[in-house]
């Protein structure tokens, strides 16, 4: 037979891991999206541009670049994203869809002609909250294009996505 001080440290000692464990926050502490079971996402295929709307941190991988993009309703469009780029020292407009999961945005750096296509797909187990791809800029007049590079975009501020 235990003893009841043997019992009451055992109960203590659940009764701390159990309160750690709760008041633990959640999802990782660096900032990144968490990775969850796809089950606890909604489906990234079904996604709609207004779920995208908001802030989202741009990396171009292969050219070293961060930057912020801005996505919203596009004003003529209501089921399109427009929005703005801001990187490498350019600011950019942005326009484009999301479809089945694939996001496709024409990037303008005089609102005219297009300066660069970013095709990517949203990452199921990032929720949402983030989208890889490629950046291909387009060559300019007597200009080569700059190299392709990979892109991903995650949603500022998101610790675990949804």
């Amino acid at each position: 037979m235990r003893r009841p001080t043997t019992r009451i440290a055992l109960v203590s000692i659940a009764a701390s891991a159990l309160l750690a464990c709760a008041s633990a926050p959640p999802g990782p502490q660096d900032g990144s999206a968490a990775t969850v079971s796809p089950a606890d996402c909604p489906d990234v295929t079904r996604l709609h541009a207004a779920q995208l709307y908001g802030s989202w941190d741009v990396e171009l991988v292969q050219a070293r670049q961060r930057g912020r993009l801005t996505l919203r309703q596009h004003p003529e469009y209501s089921a399109s994203l427009r929005g703005e780029f801001r990187y490498g020292g350019q600011t950019s407009i942005a326009s484009g869809d999301v479809e089945g999961g694939e996001f496709n945005l024409d990037e303008s750096r005089d609102g005219k002609s297009l300066f660069a296509f970013w095709s990517g797909k949203l990452v199921p187990a990032a929720c949402g909250a983030e989208i890889r791809g490629r950046w291909q800029p387009l060559a300019r007049e007597s200009q080569p294009a700059p190299p392709e590079s990979d892109f991903v975009l995650r949603r500022a501020g998101a610790a675990s996505g949804w």
